[in-house]
């Protein structure tokens, strides 16, 4: 897989980590269960560093997408970009070659990987 494309996978993982340790219901449920989550600076931590690998132009573009659509890397699945459910062109199909470098989706623009 592109190195820059498994960077964005994880940064928006570490997002959806970071969302779910700040939401009142986790927490409603953490306090009811008398446990609490520690370590959610180690993921703001992590998810600098992370930040800092990745080129400002794409990470400008993920911020833009993740704006836009709450997610900004997409799952290729049976040729479909699972994030608007467009079925790709035959010259973006080929899974080999799809994580080997950078892709977009041309509807929704989303980052694409191939599974």
């Amino acid at each position: 897989m592109n190195k820059i494309l498994q960077k964005l996978v994880m940064l928006q993982d570490l997002d959806y980590m970071i969302d779910e340790v700040k939401s009142k219901d986790v927490k409603i449920v953490q306090k009811k269960m008398g446990l609490k989550i520690k370590g959610d600076e180690k993921l703001h931590d992590a998810r600098k560093a992370l930040e800092q690998k990745i080129p400002p132009k794409v990470l400008s573009k993920y911020y833009k997408l993740m704006e836009r659509f709450g997610r900004a890397v997409a799952p290729v699945v049976d040729n479909k970009c699972m994030g608007c459910y467009v079925t790709l062109p035959k010259r973006l199909s080929i899974r080999e070659l799809g994580n080997r470098e950078l892709r977009n989706c041309e509807r929704c623009g989303r980052f694409l990987y191939w599974v």
